[in-house]
């Protein structure tokens, strides 16, 4: 999910597992089994107590294998910022299957993908509401603003600040209807990727209750804009 460097020879590494939900580990920099990049698939084994808050990966294999996030520059932008963004949002440990499923299978889809990737990061946080308890549901009035507090779809423009304007509605309401292998049809210009990134940072802040500030939304603007 993400990693952040801890001593000259180790790295502590933010997992998201199929059994225990987010887990936390050490991992040696030099380990014989390649680099982990963000949003890698792996299988591994901890050498450790299972009880220890913090355990070591003593070994790990990838589980498949990402080619194309690790080196396409544009995917590895998406993977950088998806991760970033599971790792401020994910903080349970209990199992959640459904999540990780959806998680897992919307990382293998960004590595094949062949068009679309500069939108797949805001269809990834517009499906990801379904998994985490305030799903979002369709527009179907086809109503021209969407309310965060209320998390619906509304006719008038709310009395508070806090809402989707008419054109992040509409590209809202696209997200929700497209599926991930149209988003290249999905016309948007670099503002109004970043424009709509931000807003849904808007949501999901309000729903977690805290601000969630995200340093690789500027890489994903410079790349995709």
């Amino acid at each position: 999910m993400n990693k952040i460097k801890y001593k000259d020879a180790l790295d502590i590494v933010y997992l998201y597992t199929d059994v225990k939900g987010r887990k936390t580990c050490l991992l040696n920099r030099k380990n014989k089994s390649g680099r982990i990049y963000p949003l890698s698939i792996i299988e591994f084994e901890t050498n450790g107590k299972q009880k220890a808050e913090i355990q070591y990966i003593k070994e790990y294999v990838f589980s498949p294998v990402l080619p194309e996030i690790s080196s396409d520059i544009k995917k590895s932008a998406v993977a950088m910022f998806i991760g970033e963004f599971l790792y401020k949002i994910l903080k349970e440990e209990e199992l959640n299957y459904p999540l990780f499923d959806f998680v897992c299978n919307s990382i293998m889809m960004l590595d094949l993908m062949n068009e679309g990737v500069a939108n797949f990061h805001l269809y990834f946080m517009v499906q990801l509401s379904k998994y985490l308890g305030f799903s979002i549901l369709p527009n179907i009035d086809k109503c021209s603003y969407f309310d965060i507090k209320l998390c619906r779809f509304a006719f008038i423009k709310p009395l508070h600040p806090q809402f989707f304007n008419p054109e992040n509605t509409e590209i809202l309401t696209n997200l929700l209807e497209i599926p991930a292998d149209r988003l290249k049809d999905l016309k948007l210009s670099g503002i109004q990727r970043i424009e709509f990134a931000n807003k849904m940072l808007d949501f999901y802040s309000f729903r977690f209750d805290h601000n969630l500030i995200m340093k690789s939304i500027g890489v994903i603007h410079e790349i995709f804009t």
